[in-house]
């Protein structure tokens, strides 16, 4: 693959990071307010789940292609392997809720998948990765303390659950601020290196 793809997967990923991180945030505010309903869990639960298939897309085309037209296999690396695990979380947890199972049986895996997040961050600092590595390096970050605070939500009591969604909404929020700030300048970044290198 020479020429450039008819989208930047990357790009994609992030605003869904972005989206996500939102959505999470919201619905740890219902949580922490003491307003979360069998109702508001199946809603936010599908929406998850359609932001997870639309990841599912991006996911695919990171691994299976050379994203942006060139090949990068570190970033391949870096953002499809995180790619998948947030694909998995969102896919997962979008299910357990619509379902109303709870989000026991993902805390444990979850915690795993964290541990892979902030692995990443560290790479992201230590090789001076991306065109600005302590935004991504916060993305990552957040990300990863998100995946491993699921854990000790689960598993709470009712008041301290709702402590722990006020920090993970804040959480969330940070991730989702630095994937939005992310994609929105690599949007225009992306478009403006392919112009200028016709």
């Amino acid at each position: 693959m020479t020429g450039l793809s008819s989208h930047n997967p990357l790009i994609l990923i992030l605003g869904l990071v972005a989206a996500a991180g939102v959505t999470g945030a919201v619905y740890l505010l219902y949580v922490a307010r003491g307003k979360e309903t069998p109702e508001i869990r199946k809603q936010f639960g599908a929406l998850f789940f359609i932001i997870g298939l639309f990841s599912l897309g991006g996911f695919v085309q990171l691994i299976w292609s050379d994203w942006a037209g060139f090949p990068a296999g570190h970033y391949t690396e870096l953002f499809g392997v995180t790619t998948g695990l947030f694909t998995f979380m969102l896919l997962s947890a979008g299910f357990f809720l619509y379902t109303g199972l709870g989000l026991h049986a993902l805390a444990w895996p979850s915690v795993l998948l964290g541990l892979y997040l902030i692995q990443g961050a560290r790479a992201v600092l230590e090789f001076n990765l991306t065109r600005n590595p302590p935004m991504t390096f916060v993305l990552w970050l957040a990300a990863g303390l998100a995946s491993i605070g699921i854990l000790p939500y689960v598993y709470a009591s009712e008041s301290n659950r709702q402590k722990l969604a006020y920090a993970g909404a804040v959480v969330l929020a940070v991730m989702a601020l630095a994937a939005f700030i992310t994609g929105f300048f690599g949007f225009y970044g992306h478009i403006e290196s392919v112009i200028r290198g016709q």
